[in-house]
């Protein structure tokens, strides 16, 4: 009956720890939200999301930026919120451009960057791997950076006024690249919510929280069958006459 008992509490234990590791997990990986989204995204948009039209259209440009030989992404950031561990770096778009190029470029992605905040832009101009593929070759960053030093900065926090001049930064970047955009830019359709949606830090919250009650849940049942198993014991001596 002991082991018995005691197998069930291994398995509770088990099984609430692989529970909180999994909903723990994306609380945890917004150290930089925005490295984590253009991984595998070609925009990082604000938590507080633009409108799909908004969306649709910066999405439009990088895609046909990409159709004209330059590839590129962009990051919208409203405020400190989005920066996630690096608050800091709000209000200057250039040094977090050159941050997130350098976190962008250990996981493998070496095209060009472009940051997008009310204070201004900021760009990267990515690069190829040399010598075997063990040395990083910049391209120039001179042409970029005079590209975009005309744009008056949105001074706006409205998630469509930036997201809306991440076009514009695309299509000037893309052509001081040599990459120019040719023709009118279709929207395409974001297949993916925004970050407040069901993948935004709002929710990282509430799987701390259900991971934390979750492993208290489980301390409390081994506890409570620690008990039993006490209770169950005979006394010694009982029995004897």
């Amino acid at each position: 009956m002991a082991l018995r008992l005691l197998a069930r509490a291994v398995l509770a234990v088990s099984l609430a720890t692989g529970v909180c590791a999994t909903m723990a997990a994306p609380a945890f990986a917004d150290g930089d939200p925005a490295s984590d989204v253009l991984l595998f995204q070609r925009a990082f948009f604000p938590y507080t999301a633009p409108s799909n039209d908004a969306r649709s259209q910066l999405l439009g440009a990088v895609a046909a930026a990409k159709r004209s030989g330059y590839t590129i992404r962009v990051a919208v950031i409203q405020s400190r919120r989005d920066l996630g561990a690096n608050p800091e770096l709000y209000a200057k778009p250039q040094l977090y451009a050159t941050f997130l190029d350098a976190e962008l470029r250990s996981a493998r992605y070496f095209g060009a960057l472009a940051v997008v905040m009310p204070q201004g832009f900021g760009v990267a101009p990515g690069g190829r791997l040399t010598h075997d593929g063990t040395r990083f070759e910049a391209r120039p960053r001179g042409p970029l950076l005079r590209a975009i030093a005309p744009l008056a900065p949105p001074r706006t926090t409205d998630p469509d006024t930036l997201t809306l001049a991440g076009v514009t930064a695309v299509k000037r970047i893309a052509a001081a690249a040599g990459h120019p955009i040719k023709g009118p830019i279709a929207g395409v359709e974001p297949t993916t919510p925004g970050p407040s949606g069901p993948s935004g830090s709002g929710s990282s919250f509430t799987s701390i929280g259900l991971a934390g009650g979750l492993a208290v849940a489980a301390l409390l049942a081994i506890g409570l069958i620690g008990l039993g198993i006490r209770r169950s014991r005979p006394i010694r001596g009982e029995g004897r006459r």
